[in-house]
């Protein structure tokens, strides 16, 4: 029973962590390019793309997770310089 409900904590902690990084890329993407963004639409875009195609679940998620990684506490334009390879494609 309490390999369960270790199972679960870490699965949550999972995907609450996926969440975290469609949001961040979503209020990036808003505060820098397009103030009139639904970070919500954005963000359930994002979680949409990584679950569509389960042989490519692990693949977006870490793409997901890479392109949040990079952008944190960068400017707007060091976003465009040193992220478009970790965002691009990214819905």
């Amino acid at each position: 029973m309490s390999r369960l409900i270790a199972l679960t904590s870490c699965l949550a902690v999972l995907l609450v962590g996926c969440s975290n990084s469609a949001d961040a890329i979503c209020d990036r993407r808003q505060e820098c390019f397009d103030s009139d963004l639904d970070t919500g639409k954005c963000a359930d875009k994002i979680n949409a793309w990584e679950e569509e195609k389960e042989s490519e679940q692990d693949n977006r998620r870490a793409r997901t997770v890479e392109c949040s990684e990079c952008i944190v506490d960068r400017t707007c334009a060091e976003v465009l310089s040193f992220c478009i390879d970790d965002c691009f494609g990214i819905p």
